[in-house]
């Protein structure tokens, strides 16, 4: 099995595959899709959770008394 690297975006759910290894590909093949973790470089642990505390006032006191 041979690899071949390129990167590329996906547009309206195609891969653009470069033209100089179209002439390689002429059987079946398999597609691996790699993306970086986090484009913006700030790594999010729990990404499926978020809560809204914009309007929440954080008091430590009644935090402890409780």
């Amino acid at each position: 099995m041979q690899a071949f690297e390129f990167q590329t975006a996906a547009r309206d759910g195609f891969i653009k595959i470069p033209e100089n290894f179209m002439e390689k590909l002429t059987k079946n093949f398999k597609v691996i899709i790699l993306t970086d973790e986090n484009e913006t470089g700030k790594e999010t642990p729990f990404p499926y959770f978020a809560v809204d505390t914009a309007g929440y006032i954080f008091d430590r006191e009644g935090t402890n008394g409780r």
